[in-house]
């Protein structure tokens, strides 16, 4: 979220869009872009935080009913 309010500052502020700090391809310099340009990423092209991720897939196997490590030692 820091990011985007990042980029919306730097437009408020009169700074060129292409005074971005973050390297090219990175989610930073989407979330920039995002917050300069006022707009949101394409829902496709979002990535979540790879420990988001991990997570969601640990909730998703769970929610299936695949055994837990305690049930499966009992």
């Amino acid at each position: 979220m820091e990011v985007i309010r990042q980029g919306s500052r730097a437009r408020t502020t009169g700074r060129p869009r292409d005074a971005c700090p973050y390297p090219a391809d990175s989610r930073e310099r989407r979330a920039w872009f995002e917050g300069f340009d006022g707009s949101a990423w394409d829902p496709g092209t979002r990535v979540p935080h790879p420990a988001v991720a991990i997570r969601s897939v640990a909730m998703a196997r769970d929610a299936a009913g695949a055994p837990s490590h305690a049930s499966a030692f009992a």
